[in-house]
């Protein structure tokens, strides 16, 4: 039991830190508080709005979106919300069996589309580690294992982030979501965005707890796995094809991870976890379909 004071020499973890690329020495580990204390994985800021989207490595998660104070600064502040599904408040995206979920659920075709609201948090600094739970008992959409997550365009449907949820599908072996921002998004006049279950995977053998991901300058999704045998840098089409790019032969069979492209777009940096290897992988990347 903490006694009255106590509280205040804790070291609470699971905050935002921003790294300027431009450091040429040590930065003050200032957390961004502001942006949510709960398990973070991957941010995808979008460069229309400076919109910020969050995912959380929970099985019972959040997906959530910072709204900054101004574009950019993150460290001046903002919003914090939660993800919703229109007329379906407290939804559970995992596809789990209905025995095992809440009374929310219900099952989600792949393909299927939603249109979107969002929930204002309170308290987001909170030491409890309760955000999640607060936010679902308020109408929040739960998904399982938030991860990897990506901003780009694949075939026609615009720029979209795209994210992995590692644990979510029937098979408990990963679940693709893309969510497309409404017009006026994080204004007062914004538009419902798009929350789309874009992949689920049917068994292991095609793909086997998506993590990390990248989207290649064709508009194809790199994988990353961090899967229970054998991992590999799956590549989903535009088309909804999954195809085998790489397979790490190391004996150790650790997580393919941090996957990105340069700036030309010619080759893509990956890392293997353990024992700590990054490789530079050249195209064609026009040709992965």
């Amino acid at each position: 039991m903490l006694k009255p004071g106590e509280e205040d020499a804790l070291e609470h973890h699971g905050f935002v830190f921003e790294i300027p690329s431009s450091a040429e020495s040590l930065v003050d580990p200032v957390p961004l508080k502001a942006m949510g204390r709960f398990a973070h994985e991957a941010a995808s800021v979008d460069p229309e709005t400076g919109v910020v989207y969050l995912t959380e490595d929970h099985f019972a998660g959040l997906f959530y979106r910072f709204l900054p104070n101004v574009p950019g600064e993150l460290a001046k502040g903002g919003r914090l919300q939660a993800l919703a599904i229109r007329e379906w408040d407290s939804a559970d995206t995992r596809n789990w069996p209905l025995d095992w979920s809440p009374a929310t659920a219900r099952r989600i075709p792949m393909g299927m589309s939603f249109a979107t609201r969002w929930i204002d948090m309170e308290d987001v600094e909170s030491p409890n580690a309760d955000l999640k739970d607060r936010g679902f008992a308020a109408g929040a959409a739960m998904f399982c294992r938030g991860e990897g997550m990506a901003y780009g365009t694949r075939g026609d449907g615009g720029a979209q982030h795209y994210f992995n949820c590692t644990q979510g599908g029937s098979e408990r072996s990963g679940q693709v979501w893309s969510y497309a921002p409404g017009e006026g998004e994080g204004t007062s006049s914004e538009q419902p965005g798009t929350l789309t279950l874009v992949y689920e995977s049917t068994s292991t053998d095609s793909l086997d707890l998506c993590d990390n991901l990248a989207i290649s300058p064709y508009g194809d999704l790199i994988l990353c796995e961090d899967g229970r045998g054998d991992n590999y840098l799956r590549v989903l089409t535009p088309e909804g094809t999954i195809l085998d790019l790489a397979r790490n032969a190391h004996e150790g069979k650790a997580e393919f991870c941090g996957a990105c492209f340069a700036p030309d777009g010619k080759t893509m940096f990956v890392n293997v976890q353990e024992p700590g290897f990054t490789y530079a992988i050249t195209g064609p990347w026009d040709k992965l379909g």
